[in-house]
């Protein structure tokens, strides 16, 4: 079994950036989990694509309670289960 001096969960663009930064000691050990897979579907590499992800693999497709100002309609809040995390799916 391997010992980690830390554990980074969601390799979204925070979780690298501190990853990054925990590993410029050459003797600290990290581990950086992240739910979703490499960021390979087309549509993450054009912008204007980004509402086809969208309720797509690529997305946690999370819903709101229902919000009292919006006549208690629930919203949809799009975030990104891919490396990169919603940086990668929401570009427009």
């Amino acid at each position: 079994m391997t010992n980690y001096d830390y554990i980074v969960i969601g390799a979204g663009s925070a979780g690298c950036v501190v990853a990054n930064r925990l590993t410029e000691d050459s003797d600290t050990t990290v581990l950086l989990l992240e739910a979703g897979n490499p960021a390979t579907k087309p549509e993450i590499q054009i912008p204007a694509q980004c509402f086809s992800l969208i309720g797509s693999e690529v997305d946690w497709g999370y819903v709101s309670e229902p919000e009292r100002y919006l006549n208690y309609r629930k919203m949809f809040c799009s975030r990104g289960k891919v490396l990169g995390g919603s940086s990668s799916t929401l570009t427009a």
